[in-house]
């Protein structure tokens, strides 16, 4: 039998439908969030969606100086990201689409700690032996340090936004 071909209109709904997705996934954490920013998010004609919490030129140009932003936690540390996705069939022989996460990272910021977590998932990137597909950089840095460590580079599962918030609560918030 035969796969159906997704129509245009299919894949920008369901693109509409997993952003909507990822603004409940924010709302749901409303008790450690002091502000959410605008997501910044698009869907382009062949359905590719790209979410940036608050912007993707924010996000590329995080520092340790930078200021809360994104979602923005009580205790004045702050969580960015970006996804990009689409939605199509997992595999050649997968009978069902289904919302393909393509890209992402998650990237959270505690300034008065000096630390910062983040989860980061981008195939076109790297070697795969010193660099994970799907892997987690934490560490801290110096009052004068001007950028953000990029290694190590810790393999880890994959991850989704709500789980990240759900971590920080736990971690940070019922501590």
């Amino acid at each position: 039998m035969a796969r159906k071909r997704i129509t245009r209109k299919k894949r920008t709904h369901e693109a509409r439908r997993y952003q909507r997705a990822i603004e409940t996934d924010i709302y749901r954490h409303l008790d450690i969030i002091a502000r959410v920013d605008r997501i910044t998010a698009g869907i382009a004609r062949d359905g590719t969606g790209r979410i940036y919490m608050p912007s993707q030129n924010t996000f590329e140009h995080l520092r340790p100086s930078s200021p809360p932003q994104g979602i923005v936690c009580h205790d004045g540390s702050f969580l960015t990201f970006k996804e990009i996705f689409r939605y199509d069939y997992p595999s050649a022989d997968a009978r069902e689409p289904i919302i393909l996460r393509t890209e992402y990272s998650f990237h959270y910021q505690s300034p008065p700690r000096h630390f910062f977590f983040r989860y980061d998932f981008h195939p076109q990137l790297g070697n795969p032996l010193t660099h994970p597909l799907h892997h987690l950089h934490a560490g801290g840095w110096l009052t004068e340090t001007d950028s953000l460590p990029s290694i190590p580079r810790f393999p880890a599962a994959e991850m989704t936004l709500g789980e990240v918030l759900d971590l920080i609560r736990v971690n940070y918030f019922l501590a």
